[in-house]
């Protein structure tokens, strides 16, 4: 040590790139925090969620087309009530959406399903049109966590269709209805045996 100090000495050609790292360190740390301001303003947009809108014409294995309208909008104020456990795809709450329209149609008939049987259901997710056993059936998914849902629209030809609803994976069904459509029945032979 020169001069009697007990300091240490500091080799300039070590402390160049320690300015460089630190002059490193500050310019990331200064894009960081203008990244997160800037993705904040975004990030908000993207959680606040859309209404649900579907409007496409599905072509299944058997040959039937089968067209579906679903639309979500939000409620109008004062129209949503509070609920608890009355809606599926909400926990508790007032819904932000409410299920306006679920039109379907088989082959280019109307298909009909009565409004109680999907006014009930928001925070829709997707929907997926499918076929089994000869029957279109319509998964609807909706809700998170706790209030997570998926609706199966099971159609049985025009005479009617069944309703279940589960969670999310269906291990359970929570709620099971039928609903028989009284006037096919009248002019539909294949709809004497019940639901096809």
């Amino acid at each position: 040590m020169a001069g009697g100090s007990n300091a240490p000495c500091i080799n300039p050609t070590m402390l160049n790139p320690l300015k460089r790292s630190g002059l490193r360190f500050t310019l990331f740390s200064v894009a960081l925090i203008g990244l997160s301001f800037f993705t904040s303003d975004t990030v908000l947009a993207q959680k606040e969620a859309l209404p649900f809108q579907h409007e496409k014409n599905h072509a299944l294995p058997s040959g039937k087309k089968v067209g579906v309208i679903f639309h979500e909008r939000k409620c109008k104020s004062g129209e949503c009530r509070e609920t608890d456990g009355g809606m599926w795809g909400m926990d508790s709450g007032v819904p932000r959406f409410v299920t306006e329209t679920f039109l379907v149609f088989i082959d280019g008939q109307r298909f009909h399903i009565p409004e109680k049987f999907y006014r009930d259901l928001t925070n829709t997710r997707s929907l997926h049109v499918s076929e089994q056993n000869g029957r279109v059936v319509i998964e609807l998914k909706g809700g998170d966590a706790a209030g997570a849902y998926t609706a199966h629209f099971r159609l049985g030809g025009m005479c009617g269709f069944e309703r279940k609803i589960c969670g999310e994976i269906c291990g359970e069904i929570w709620e099971h209805g039928t609903w028989y459509n009284a006037f096919a029945y009248e002019w539909d032979p294949r709809c004497e045996g019940g639901i096809e």
